[in-house]
């Protein structure tokens, strides 16, 4: 967590600088690259990667360590493919070459990332994930700094990230290859085939949760690039990133800390609706002076941090405050479905805010338009029925938690 936090605080610390280098269109190319890799990342390992912690023999974790690699190798392969048929049915450039190139390169260092830092998590090297995290942050936002400076564009932005990808997985590549080292002998088609069933869940039911949440994510990214612009885009998800500040940091801890006591007054056979009730007073109370500052003062506060330019993204901070304050109450206590059972009925209610927004961001705009003005209607839109959606689900999920646990065998 401390990593986590240090790193996150190093990216804001710089991204007023930032902003006043690159510009909207630049960043917008940016949030349009880390969604795809992250999108690309978290489907080329089926989520096994995650199993690695749970199995209590180390050559049984192995053999899900290698077979992750191995379905992320094919996964990669594929996305590359899919990038080489992109380019040919487009007229495209060198920049086009670069960011599909850069893409599925950084695809590949997010995932040996990824899987490493769940096999440090089973052997309690905690130091080298908070490493890996600060190295990442550093390195990256340094030299996003340094190719701004010498007018790299958005080129710079991504080849920064896939440099601080590179530097910060070298420490798990080592490990990778000296696993195989120690490991030669420890392969079983019998075994491995076993350990996949069991831990069919992940593919099964951590995968589409994953993936509707990035994958619509990906898919407003270019429903906005398509019907307004990169502009445009870069604004709002700039505006998006900042109002997910206090989610990062504040929510992050409380949701650790509620997953804990939870758990805990579960298996003690304790209703957990007192503790979700005062949960979501306390996160209502920390949010109210921040968000209501933003709500009446975002443009103004934008421009001054940021830069001038950035003060749309101030206003499309200021209409989607209501948006993300509900957001903010209701994720941190998003792990109750995992605690009681009821991961079915709040996939529901994913799909269901990710229709939402592609609603507002994908068919909106043919009946709207695609003006400027437009944008604004529509971000209205969103963030008032979106509040309302998060709202619904905080109600939903003290009338489950009140339930109680449901049985699986059920």
């Amino acid at each position: 967590m401390t990593g986590t936090i240090i790193a996150q605080v190093i990216s804001y610390l710089i991204t007023p600088i930032l902003t006043r280098i690159y510009s909207t269109e630049e960043m917008g190319e940016l949030g349009i690259y880390l969604r795809i890799v992250g999108f690309i990342s978290v489907l080329a390992t089926a989520r096994y990667e995650m199993s690695l912690p749970l199995p209590k023999n180390d050559s049984h974790s192995f053999l899900l360590y290698r077979v992750s690699f191995r379905i992320a190798l094919f996964s990669l392969l594929g996305s590359a493919i899919l990038g080489v048929i992109y380019l040919v049915f487009r007229q495209f450039g060198l920049n086009d070459v670069l960011f599909v190139f850069i893409s599925v390169l950084s695809a590949l260092f997010v995932v040996l990332i990824n899987i490493g830092t769940n096999w440090s998590i089973r052997n309690k090297h905690f130091t080298k994930i908070s490493n890996t995290r600060i190295t990442a942050s550093l390195t990256t936002n340094a030299f996003r700094w340094v190719f701004g400076v010498f007018h790299f564009g958005s080129i710079g932005l991504l080849l920064a990230s896939l440099i601080g990808y590179i530097l910060s997985s070298i420490s798990f590549v080592r490990e990778f290859f000296e696993l195989i080292k120690s490991h030669k002998s420890n392969k079983s088609k019998q075994k491995t085939y076993v350990l996949l069933k069991e831990y069919k869940q992940f593919p099964s039911v951590s995968l589409p949760h994953s993936l509707v949440d990035l994958g619509s994510d990906l898919l407003i990214a270019t429903l906005i690039v398509t019907f307004f612009s990169k502009d445009i885009f870069g604004s709002y998800s700039h505006s998006f990133a900042i109002l997910k500040l206090p989610l990062v940091v504040i929510g992050a801890a409380i949701s650790q800390v509620f997953f804990g006591k939870c758990s805990q007054m579960v298996n003690e056979g304790k209703s957990i609706a007192r503790l979700l009730k005062k949960t979501l007073i306390t996160l209502f109370f920390l949010s109210i002076i921040p968000f209501t500052v933003i709500f009446f003062y975002g443009e103004e506060l934008f421009a001054f941090v940021f830069g001038e330019k950035w003060a749309s993204s101030g206003h499309y901070s200021e209409i989607m405050t209501i948006w993300l304050m509900t957001n903010f109450l209701v994720s941190p206590v998003s792990s109750i479905p995992m605690i009681i059972n009821r991961q079915k009925e709040f996939f529901v209610f994913g799909i269901t805010s990710a229709c939402i927004q592609l609603f507002s961001f994908g068919v909106l705009p043919l009946i709207w338009g695609t003006s400027d003005e437009s944008f604004i209607a529509i971000l209205w839109f969103a963030s008032i029925v979106q509040a309302a959606f998060f709202v619904f689900v905080a109600f939903a999920t003290l009338y489950y938690a009140k339930l109680g646990v449901v049985n699986k065998s059920v």
